[in-house]
């Protein structure tokens, strides 16, 4: 009887520690807030470069969560709202991550991102992230999502690009946030907003 107590048990244990292992790990709390230490990361881009964060290390850093599948992505993309804050701020590194899992049918191989990328006058860095654990740790929520991260790699802002979700402002009536909130750091002042509701497509983890 004792015996069979002890099996029963060791089934037991068996099953839960087997549907711990089918849960997976779960991915860390997000510590994309504003103010907070930017989360490391080490990533590849789409020319086979392994890039990280703290290779920028002193330098105000732009992470654009994006993916071309997405309309929201798309659109910013080709009216070149990224690209022209990219050259209206040289001295500021400007990122593209793409968090989207390979086995989603929104996932874009490299090569094809590349060609996307060309195609609107992308010239910035595009990193992917196919563990989702980047977009994860910095709780992205959307394409895009937009992070800035000061000089001294903690995050100044997160949130929107700017205010206008559907798309039906004429551009020099849009608030762009990235915009204002670049050439607050820059200037040495707060950002006003710091925080603000990003909108698009939910990234495809």
């Amino acid at each position: 009887m004792k015996m069979k107590r002890i099996r029963t048990a060791l089934v037991t244990v068996g099953l839960a520690l087997g549907a711990v292992l089918a849960l997976g790990t779960p991915p860390a709390a997000a510590t994309g807030a504003v103010g907070e230490k930017a989360p490391a990361w080490k990533l590849t881009d789409l020319n086979g470069k392994v890039q990280s964060l703290d290779q920028y290390q002193g330098k105000t850093v732009v992470l654009e969560w994006i993916n071309p599948n997405c309309p929201f992505s798309d659109r910013q993309a080709r009216e070149k709202t990224m690209v022209d804050l990219n050259k209206k701020y040289g001295q500021v590194v400007w990122l593209g991550i793409n968090s989207t899992n390979p086995k989603h049918q929104d996932y874009l191989p490299p090569a094809e991102h590349l060609a996307w990328a060309k195609k609107n006058g992308i010239g910035y860095s595009i990193l992917y992230d196919p563990t989702g654990n980047v977009g994860h740790a910095y709780g992205a929520k959307t394409t895009p999502h937009m992070f800035i991260v000061d000089p001294k790699g903690k995050i100044a802002y997160n949130g929107a690009i700017d205010d206008d979700p559907s798309g039906r402002k004429a551009k020099p009536a849009r608030v762009n946030y990235v915009d204002s909130g670049l050439g607050a750091e820059l200037a040495g002042r707060a950002l006003n907003p710091a925080v603000t509701q990003p909108y698009g497509c939910s990234v495809k983890y």
